[in-house]
């Protein structure tokens, strides 16, 4: 018959679901109440094979709601993400992940805890701890429109998956993009600087990671990526006004200099040339580009494309974050202050076409009006960034706001709220559960 601790686990699974969004029914929960209330109401006398069936049959969907639950919150209730997303936007590099995978020993050590009459606290143990989840696990009974539990739903379920890709308390000072949002914070011990940015395309999405800026490049030169080249340039192969118009140069194997009348459309789309882009004002990169560590090739840079950043929708970009405010955000990852750097942020304020705000601004540029060059390099040409500021590019249709703390919500450019209630679906809906045969 019905034990305390069966009906107990029943209660637990029950208010544990609901918490989560849950509907019992998603896991057979209300079939199992309704055998344990018909199984209560008869004596142990008066059993009869279909009693002994009902036995079976809460055994059985007990074990299984159990496991199906804590496996849920403990590593996420859909299966495999980083391949629902595609091209593993949620690995941060090359040889680590931050969204656990479910080991092989899960199911052992859940089944452990229950022999062991610890199966409620394993339940309750499974909870996601993140500040953030319980944040958006609190919103949830005061939501009463389907879109905003929906948008709480998918959040919950990113932090299921143990990301190690959140801003920590130890660190000192944080760069964060969230590409749902298109926007950027700057986080310091006394300050936060907001700017807009461009994200990548749905066809060329921003892959999401934790990363650091080791330095910053004043008037990078763009190497155009061969995919570009062969795709978009090869295009024009053979037409000098074109790549004189946008300051390219093609590059044999040895790095010397090719014509472009020279080369033929196919031996560009076949790699067997690089295009750079030249430095200076017309470059794609801007005047600045911030290089992180990622094996995805893509970094932080400047633009000459400003008015993007006017655009509501700014996922435009071939994988790269486009910054808003490059020059703020340089000083702020340099660690560059109008006190105690006056003379560096001069030679960068030069070197990358500011307006002149200083007399010695103003004296170099008149000295040296027919040498681009020096201008160019006036701030040298790489500058180290200390202690490696960490850079944590997120998914977030709902966060909280590093300038106040306030949730904000956002769209889904990309969307992965859609891709993952729809694999949710057999958690969000009442299907019937699947049942052994009866006796």
């Amino acid at each position: 018959m019905p034990t305390a601790e069966s009906d107990s686990l029943l209660a637990t699974l029950q208010r544990e679901a609901r918490r989560a969004g849950f509907p019992p029914a998603a896991f057979g929960l209300d079939t199992i109440a309704a055998d344990i209330d018909s199984l209560h109401r008869v004596s142990t006398d008066s059993l009869c094979p279909r009693h002994i069936g009902q036995l079976a049959r809460v055994e059985y969907l007990l074990s299984k709601a159990y496991l199906r639950f804590v496996k849920g919150q403990r590593h996420g209730f859909v299966d495999n993400p980083e391949n629902l997303l595609n091209k593993n936007e949620y690995v941060h590099n090359a040889s680590e992940q931050h969204i656990k995978p479910l080991p092989s020993s899960f199911a052992d050590e859940a089944i452990s805890h229950a022999r062991d009459g610890q199966a409620i606290a394993y339940v309750l143990q499974s909870r996601p701890t993140s500040a953030l989840y319980q944040r958006y696990e609190q919103q949830l009974p005061v939501a009463t429109d389907t879109l905003t539990r929906r948008r709480l739903m998918a959040n919950m379920e990113r932090e299921r998956w143990h990301h190690a890709n959140r801003p920590s308390a130890s660190d000192a000072k944080y760069v964060l993009v969230n590409a749902a949002a298109q926007q950027l914070w700057a986080v310091g011990p006394d300050t936060v600087l907001q700017m807009r940015v461009v994200c990548g395309a749905r066809r060329s999405k921003t892959p999401l990671m934790r990363c650091t800026i080791g330095s910053v490049e004043v008037n990078p030169e763009w190497h155009i990526p061969p995919k570009l080249v062969r795709d978009e340039v090869s295009a024009h192969a053979g037409n000098a006004a074109y790549f004189e118009r946008l300051h390219y140069v093609i590059l044999n194997s040895k790095g010397d200099t090719v014509p472009p009348e020279s080369v033929t459309r196919e031996q560009m789309a076949a790699n067997h040339f690089r295009v750079n882009q030249l430095r200076g004002p017309g470059n794609a990169l801007g005047r600045l580009k911030f290089n992180i560590s990622n094996p995805f090739s893509v970094y932080l840079h400047d633009t000459n494309q400003k008015g993007a950043f006017s655009r509501a929708d700014r996922a435009l970009s071939h994988g790269c974050v486009r910054v808003q405010k490059p020059y703020e955000l340089a000083c702020f990852v340099l660690g560059l202050n109008e006190v105690d750097h006056e003379a560096t942020l001069d030679q960068l304020r030069v070197a990358i076409g500011m307006t002149p705000t200083t007399e010695k601004e103003q004296q170099f540029l008149a000295d040296h009006a027919d040498d681009p060059a020096a201008i160019l390099n006036h701030a040298g040409r790489w500058r180290g960034v200390p202690g490696n500021v960490p850079v944590y590019i997120i998914y977030n249709t709902l966060y909280p706001s590093p300038v106040d703390d306030k949730m904000e919500t956002w769209g889904d450019p990309y969307g992965f709220d859609a891709l993952l209630l729809k694999a949710m679906t057999p958690y969000l809906q009442t299907p019937a559960p699947a049942l052994p045969p009866s006796p």
